[in-house]
């Protein structure tokens, strides 16, 4: 048994531990980042949605993600810079389609500075396949990033940074109450790292990690996802659960499945004819298209919905980066941000309370 210690230890390679890794490594900590490859991981899954205006109802929440949505145009630019990798970023909004009277009066009452009411026939000048809505909510500054390209440029940045050790490997259990405050962590191969903070951003795994001071309300949701051969729309496209992502190389990813199935990362051929039916109702070409792939990915999920980004309530050394849901792509760059707060004694670029660990404390 061999053991080595770091300033900071990050257990999960998603991308809220590699930003949370780069974010720390850039305040000049010394950063051991332990991830493995598991079946189902979140992040290589995801769609890729930018979506900061869909599903927040509570005005401190919409502009938190908000807020997280404004740091993409120079966290990737700081990204190109560092690796030379030019992650694909569609900015022309997310369009939610009304194709029922009812939802068409819900969505034009939702219209502010952050999203327009489009009629149909300003609909159709937008996107000309989607004769059959009767308008749609336009969030105008969301939009969507291919996030295998982002995990490309953010595995390079860690990877060069001479502040972060990336080590290929799962941790076990965690162990507080060392006399100098580090935190233990026994790991796969039997070795042992001291840390004097562990982040856990280990995403549907993390409540599995044996010694955590709070018990971690997140779940494992499956989504189901497509590619199709069709280049019939510019925007990202949502109705209902459905959604799809134009990736503008002639490829569309369509999703929005929601599974109880545990650690079960198949799709499925019901999985399948799911999402050509929620293809369909967004635009039905897209559900004759031809198929190119299918996959699945387990979204760590909390009760609410949100992530459960800060430190815990009674062990300032342990801080969590985990249950991001539907939203951990959109909320990366604003994850690293706050993790490097939280370390430092810094001041936020925003305010984390709606994230904090202690609504479940």
């Amino acid at each position: 048994m061999t053991h080595s210690s770091a300033d900071i230890a990050i257990i999960g390679g998603g991308v809220a531990g590699l930003s949370a890794a780069l974010a720390l490594a850039d305040t000049g900590l010394d950063v051991v980042l332990l991830a493995d490859v598991r079946a189902g991981e979140a992040s290589p899954a995801a769609g890729g949605i930018l979506d900061a205006g869909h599903g927040f109802p509570d005005p401190d929440t919409r502009r938190l993600m908000r807020a997280a949505r404004e740091l993409w145009p120079a966290w990737l630019n700081m990204l190109a810079e560092r690796t030379g990798v030019q992650v694909p970023f569609n900015r022309e909004g997310v369009l939610e389609l009304a194709v029922a009277i009812h939802d068409a009066d819900l969505l034009r009452a939702q219209a502010d500075d952050d999203a327009e009411w489009l009629d149909a026939r300003a609909l159709i000048e937008r996107e000309p396949q989607l004769t059959h809505a009767l308008g749609a909510l336009r969030f105008l500054r969301d939009g969507a990033v291919n996030p295998l390209i982002l995990l490309k440029a953010l595995k390079q940045a860690v990877g060069r940074h001479v502040h972060v050790r990336p080590l290929q490997q799962t941790v076990s259990a965690i162990a507080l109450g060392r006399p100098d405050g580090a935190v233990s962590l026994t790991i796969g191969d039997g070795s042992t790292i001291s840390a004097m903070r562990v982040v856990v951003a280990a995403g549907a795994w993390s409540s599995a990690i044996v010694g955590l001071p709070m018990h971690l309300p997140v779940a494992p949701v499956r989504g189901q996802l497509m590619s199709v051969a069709s280049k019939a729309l510019r925007h990202v496209v949502m109705l209902g659960q459905g959604y799809a992502i134009p990736r503008g190389d002639g490829r569309t990813i369509i999703g929005g499945t929601e599974e109880h199935t545990g650690f079960d990362a198949q799709h499925t051929p019901d999985g399948a004819q799911r999402v050509r039916e929620l293809a369909t109702a967004i635009l039905p070409s897209l559900g004759t298209a031809s198929m190119l792939s299918t996959w699945a990915g387990l979204r760590p999920m909390t009760r609410d919905g949100l992530p459960i980004i800060g430190p815990d309530p009674e062990q300032p050394s342990v801080l969590y980066a985990c249950g991001h849901g539907k939203n951990g792509i959109l909320l990366a760059p604003l994850t690293g941000a706050l993790i490097a707060a939280a370390v430092t004694g810094t001041a936020p670029p925003t305010d984390p309370r709606p994230f904090s660990p202690l609504r479940f404390s």
